[in-house]
């Protein structure tokens, strides 16, 4: 892919989108849990989210916002996600910081069900400083202002 096609596709993940670490239900693992990277940019431009998919790959989705306008969504996950990131980190500018702790968090899973606390916990804290640098609160689904850099 070109150089432009990347820079141009990291303005979009800077202004549109998001990356985050979701928990998901699991009954096979210890914890209850297992957690997932997952990039998604939200756009009311169909052919955007199409592009995207086309040339990373993912799925879309579709919704009717509050306002009763369409919304597309594009979503990535876990590995296809970090080689998605890794591609255009080095044209992000607000959302850099993020996506390091992304690749790191990719980077490190171990795909089997087992694993050490520690390295649970180093997951767990990933997943919650996403959350944070998102502005989410903890175990909340409330906005909260980011602060001032």
């Amino acid at each position: 892919m070109k150089k432009t096609d990347l820079a141009y596709t990291a303005g979009i993940m800077d202004g549109e989108g998001s990356i985050g670490i979701a928990r998901h239900k699991s009954k096979s693992c210890k914890r209850g849990y297992t957690l997932e990277l997952s990039v998604q940019v939200t756009s009311s431009d169909e052919w955007l989210c199409q592009w995207l998919k086309f040339a990373f790959g993912g799925s879309l989705s579709h919704s009717i916002n509050n306002a009763g306008n369409p919304m597309w969504h594009w979503i990535i996950v876990a590995r296809k996600a970090s080689e998605f990131l890794k591609a255009i980190s080095p044209y992000l500018r607000l959302k850099r910081p993020q996506a390091e702790i992304a690749i790191q968090f990719q980077d490190a899973k171990r795909h089997r069900q087992s694993k050490t606390d520690e390295e649970a916990a180093i997951e767990e804290a990933q997943r919650i400083v996403l959350q944070q640098m998102h502005g989410w609160r903890n175990d909340k689904d409330d906005r909260q202002e980011m602060p001032e850099r």
